[in-house]
């Protein structure tokens, strides 16, 4: 797993940290691959002044608060960057408490970051919409719901590499954490879309970049089923959900140190165990 600041091949690099990454792609086009939290934002900029990159797009895989945070700080500096994402991701982006969420939780981040860096995150708008099928300039679109409904991913054929977002999961502890939260079943079905692409290099939304794509969805896609397995085996002990969740809670956060918020982590958590027993 390539894991560090840097290029890791073909004018591909992974800027910013390994924990929350921004990936950069230099083609005939610069493009940006998320956008971290918003604290994050100056050493995101720096990076790019360091690389003397100017960036054409912005692509967002999904609409949570970890990957679009510096996105209206890169738009303030790169003013003709155009901002890509699904249109459930643009929706999102238009509803007020969606945004105060955002807020909320980006400062919870900094806090456990250990951060200070008086940002805070600032509304800002979708310039292209994509969906299943669309390309423009080097790269297409997959639709890659279920770990969230407005999920997608960006394949660069020639490059062969997918930006992937959290739609495969994340590494945390040495392992890896499925990310099952809007519907278990569209989350199967997206890692085994992205499976069919064999072995393209996959580009996580935490942790890092695997040359070699499929032997990671395989193991991704075994420890979904086994995630699934262990909730419900809580459920049928214990018969409700928050506690399967506390359970789940002391293993995992307490366990392996999570550095994201405690009020982030119980959401998605929550989400899981909820797709897990709907599915």
């Amino acid at each position: 797993m390539f894991s560090q600041k840097g290029e890791f091949r073909d004018g591909i690099y992974l800027l910013n940290h390994p924990e929350v990454p921004v990936y950069l792609v230099r083609e005939k086009k610069n493009y940006l691959i998320d956008a971290a939290f918003t604290f994050m934002a100056p050493d995101i900029l720096k990076d790019l002044e360091e690389l003397g990159v100017e960036p054409h797009y912005l692509l967002l895989t999904h609409s949570h608060y970890d990957h679009i945070g510096a996105a209206p700080f890169i738009k303030k500096n790169f003013p003709e960057i155009k901002i890509v994402a699904s249109r459930r991701t643009a929706e999102i982006l238009e509803k007020p408490k969606a945004i105060e969420l955002i807020k909320t939780l980006e400062k919870e981040a900094e806090k456990s970051f250990g951060g200070s860096s008086g940002l805070e995150f600032e509304p800002f708008k979708v310039d292209i919409t994509v969906g299943e099928g669309d390309q423009i300039e080097e790269f297409s679109v997959l639709e890659t719901p279920g770990h969230t409904k407005c999920s997608v991913s960006f394949v660069f054929p020639e490059k062969k590499i997918i930006f992937v977002g959290d739609a495969a999961g994340v590494i945390e502890g040495g392992y890896i954490r499925p990310q099952f939260l809007s519907s278990y079943q569209q989350y199967v079905e997206s890692l085994r879309k992205i499976l069919k692409y064999g072995q393209f290099s996959l580009a996580l939304g935490h942790g890092g970049i695997f040359p070699q794509g499929k032997e990671f969805l395989e193991n991704s896609l075994k420890r979904t089923e086994e995630f699934r397995k262990e909730i419900l085996e809580y459920y049928e002990k214990f018969g409700e959900t928050e506690r399967v969740a506390q359970e789940i809670f002391k293993k995992e956060y307490d366990g392996l140190g999570l550095k994201q918020p405690k009020e982030a982590y119980m959401i998605n958590l929550r989400a899981m165990i909820k797709s897990a027993l709907s599915s």
